[in-house]
């Protein structure tokens, strides 16, 4: 019974086992075929660099560049646009002011600075933040790879007892530092740009369902004592678009299977659209509990990029998965093989784009690999692109050539028929969104349709009224009438 109940789970997830990942989500949430947005292009590594890669834990892109930070080697790696080696960095020398700023404070033992276990970076205008976690501090180069700074203190509660451990980091454009820490679950630490704690952003809310939440209400201090803590989810990534709004991933829980992917405003509030047939959280399909024979549990989402016209693609670790969404939550694609091979990963840690490109670090294989659009993908992405142009009968030629490509694809369907819906031919439009099952724009167009059809036949319903009206009339009259004579014939 076992054996049969394996091998019709196995039957059911099988597409998205498979190595080969051509597949996609209906509205009904089924697995569909689906043309790949993305194809493998190139590869890079410490044999193509010619240098030592040990544990490479995260990557960003600035100005044709990337920059890649080891653990291990302790080092930043930069590439150039051609995939080659530019420099490397272990020994940070200190820039004059901060050498005088540490002499000041009574330290003239120390001329430079080394990493310790460093796990993120990022890289802006004003300098290469380094998230130096086994040394408890953040560090703040110039582009020459001088130290400009250190921030290694957090002036709030949560670390009277708990050591400062920044893992991932990004910085907005005031130089705002916005810092994933570990065992941190407070929400994102924000910090100004001399490092002091302004506030814990985007909090992770938790979910209980109703029979907790009714059972908790029943206990005891002493009872709530021994239950299982529950707290907030630990964010994995963070990264910062150009509006200054922070996407951020977090690790999936019971309470926060859904919740993974957050786009949180300057107020810290999350308000990405989740408007597609499902909530954007990797795969939706999965199995719940222990199985030796299929990977098991919702996607452990590691890392987030975002692209231009509100284009962003998270990283799932635990099935070497890449998912693809446009602004409103829609998935627009998947990409990613499990394996050792050149073109798949196994322990994908970091992506980027670079362009058009998608940069994925492989940590286990100490490889990028490097994504480039298909036919499929760039359509979609210039679709995209054209309607938030503006140029809708543009983008609606586009979304038709989507469809030669992959007929399953209902996002194309619900694109054309807002272009329909704004030359106002509302019966097409209702074909195209029924087609697409956007419930929500086939009521738009049903209800300019119905207006349409009002307004066109007004004359002949404003007289049928009428001429009912006025039968009504004539026959309460009629009725009057004959009820008074009788009682006139009567007496």
């Amino acid at each position: 019974m076992t054996k049969l109940i394996t091998i019709f789970s196995l039957l059911i997830t099988l597409p998205i086992q498979l190595s080969v990942v051509r597949y996609n989500y209906s509205y009904y949430g089924e697995v569909v075929y689906s043309a790949p947005g993305m194809n493998f292009s190139t590869y890079f590594n410490e044999k193509t660099l010619g240098t030592v890669l040990s544990s490479p834990e995260d990557m960003v892109v600035y100005e044709d560049q990337i920059y890649i930070i080891d653990s291990k080697t302790n080092s930043v790696i930069i590439v150039d646009e051609d995939f080659n080696l530019v420099s490397e960095h272990a020994v940070f020398d200190l820039t004059p002011d901060y050498l005088s700023k540490l002499q000041d404070e009574g330290i003239n033992d120390v001329t430079s600075l080394t990493l310790n276990g460093p796990f993120g970076i990022d890289v802006t205008y004003s300098g290469i933040y380094i998230a130096d976690t086994a040394n408890y501090r953040i560090i703040k180069l110039t582009h020459d790879f001088e130290v400009v700074d250190v921030f290694s203190s957090v002036d709030d509660a949560t670390f009277d007892e708990l050591n400062f451990e920044p893992l991932k980091l990004t910085v907005d454009l005031s130089e705002r530092m916005y810092v994933v820490a570990k065992n941190v679950y407070e929400g994102i630490i924000e910090l100004d740009t001399d490092g002091s704690f302004n506030r814990f952003t985007g909090v992770n809310p938790i979910r209980l369902n109703p029979f907790q939440i009714f059972s908790r209400s029943l206990m005891t201090e002493e009872q709530l004592a021994q239950l299982q803590l529950f707290l907030p989810t630990e964010y994995t990534n963070v990264s910062i678009d150009e509006n200054s709004f922070i996407y951020a991933t977090s690790r999936p829980s019971e309470n926060n299977a859904e919740n993974q992917i957050q786009l949180i405003n300057p107020k810290g509030v999350d308000v990405i659209k989740r408007n597609g047939y499902h909530p954007p959280m990797g795969d939706i399909h999965y199995i719940e509990g222990m199985n030796n024979y299929v990977i098991t549990g919702p996607s452990t989402l590691v890392d987030i990029a975002t692209t231009t016209d509100g284009i962003y693609t998270v990283l799932d670790q635990k099935r070497s998965r890449l998912f693809t969404y446009d602004s409103e939550g829609n998935l627009l694609y998947i990409n990613g093989e499990e394996g050792s091979q050149s073109d798949k990963f196994t322990e994908g840690v970091s992506i980027a784009y670079f362009g058009d490109d998608l940069l994925l670090l492989d940590r286990k294989t100490r490889t990028v690999i490097v994504y480039q659009l298909t036919e499929f993908g760039q359509a979609v992405n210039e679709a995209i692109s054209l309607h938030n142009q503006g140029r809708f009968e543009e983008a609606s030629e586009i979304w038709r050539e989507v469809l030669v490509l992959n007929t399953n694809y209902g996002i194309a369907y619900n694109g054309i028929g807002k272009y329909y819906l704004r030359e106002k031919d509302y019966a097409t439009a209702m074909e195209y969104f029924n087609a697409g099952h956007d419930f929500y724009y086939y009521s738009k167009a049903y209800k300019g349709y119905r207006n349409e059809i009002l307004k066109a036949n007004f004359g002949y319903i404003v007289g049928a009224v009428v001429i009912i009206l006025g039968g009504f009339t004539a026959l309460k009259v009629r009725s009057t009438y004959k009820k008074g004579g009788s009682i006139l014939y009567e007496d």
